[in-house]
Parts: structure tokens; C-alpha cells; sequence
């Protein structure tokens, strides 16, 4: 992105993504859709918060067992 061209959308290179979701990126020319999608990041990272491991360390059993097992299943899901 810079002050006249901006993309929006996906950068999964993975077979679900291609197969399955039918993502897609948006690329526009443009100094006023550019502004707007800057904003858009700038107000979305302020808003946000960063995630260290010691958030996931904390999580009880259950919720690691289950995050585990949802990336195991990701390639047939």
C-alpha cells in the first residue's frame, strides 16, 4: 500500500484456500481507496492488542486441547 495504491484481501497459499474459499485480493489504483484503507489499518491497530505466548501458557487444558487439535485437523477440515 502507499498514497495511491492499495490491496486488499488474502495472502493463504494453502489448497483450502484456493479450492474451497475462492479467495481473492483486490488491488485499486487509487489515492482515495488507499486513504480509506489506511485509516481503516491505523484505526484497527490501535485498537488492538498484542498476544504474547504467556496468553496462550494461561489458557486452561481444555482450550489447548482443543487448539491442537484444530490445527491437526486444518488439511481435511
Amino acid at each position: 500500500m502507499d498514497e495511491t495504491f492499495a490491496a486488499v484481501g488474502t495472502a493463504n497459499f494453502d489448497n483450502r484456500s484456493f479450492r474451497l474459499n475462492f479467495e481473492i485480493t483486490l488491488a485499486v489504483s487509487g489515492p482515495r481507496f488507499a486513504s480509506d484503507v489506511a485509516e481503516m489499518f491505523e484505526s484497527d491497530f490501535g485498537e488492538s492488542v498484542q498476544v504474547g505466548r504467556d496468553e496462550y501458557e494461561s489458557r486452561p487444558f481444555y482450550f489447548k486441547t482443543a487448539a491442537q487439535a484444530a490445527r491437526l485437523m486444518a488439511p481435511i477440515l
